[in-house]
């Protein structure tokens, strides 16, 4: 309940922070993508967890005797599956212009809301450490031992990622490359963060998120390099300055 609550409590400040804290510049996004992000974002969030969930590569869950439970979600999936409906959707109504900006400030505020329902119900545990650690202080007693708050951490960098781009939105600059590089510093900071949740590591000593992490990072810094590199970018920029 506490965690639905925060998902449901991020999800209508992302609304109201991206509608008010405007004005966004480009071209409006089509409500149909807007919707589709919608449904690829749900759809992506379990069926990216979905292997996890069945092979063991996620978390245990301690309050069930097998340690594993189906119909778990995971952020990266998420984002992944909304990215994709998002690209299907321009091409099947024919926008060609970048939307990224319509979504790249309300998302991280939603996601770090979202984190804290993680942090107070203790799911997404990061790893044991000493309890003379700093970080230890920081550290809710919801386990039997101090962990390092990896969800807390992540909440910060959601943000923190939404103060950045609300700066650079507000003084219309990287118009159309906000969301990507949003994509990218999370993907980035989301496989370090990873080294320090308790995970399993079956990929080489990766764990399964680091892969999704690596993937959306990847793919984000590839689409920004592209994206930067064509001609009518530069012009759409200029103009927007």
């Amino acid at each position: 309940m506490t965690y639905a609550l925060f998902v449901g409590l991020g999800i209508l400040a992302g609304v109201l922070v991206a509608r008010r804290a405007g004005p966004l510049d480009g071209v409006p996004t089509p409500p149909f993508v807007r919707m589709a992000a919608l449904v690829g974002a749900v759809v992506g969030a379990f069926a990216f967890e979905l292997p996890a969930d069945l092979l063991g590569w996620a978390p245990e869950v301690t309050d069930v005797p097998s340690g594993r439970v189906l119909g778990g979600r995971t952020v990266l999936g998420g984002l992944l599956g909304g990215w994709v409906a998002v690209e299907w959707a321009k091409w099947r109504v024919g926008h060609t212009a970048p939307t990224g900006d319509s979504f790249a400030l309300g998302l991280p505020v939603s996601l770090g809301i979202a984190r804290l329902g993680c942090v107070f119900t203790g799911c997404c545990p990061g790893c044991v450490i000493d309890p003379s650690d700093p970080w230890a202080r920081v550290s809710l007693a919801l386990h039997d031992e101090p962990r390092f708050p990896a969800t807390l951490v992540e909440a910060y960098f959601h943000i923190g990622s939404a103060a950045v781009v609300f700066v650079l939105t507000r003084r219309g600059l990287v118009s159309g490359l906000r969301l990507l590089g949003y994509f990218a510093a999370y993907g980035a900071f989301r496989f370090v963060i990873e080294f320090y949740r308790d995970v399993p590591r079956p990929f080489g000593g990766l764990s399964y998120y680091q892969l999704l992490a690596l993937a959306l990072g990847g793919a984000a810094l590839v689409a920004t390099v592209r994206r930067a590199r064509q001609p009518s970018f530069g012009s759409r920029a200029r103009a927007s300055e």
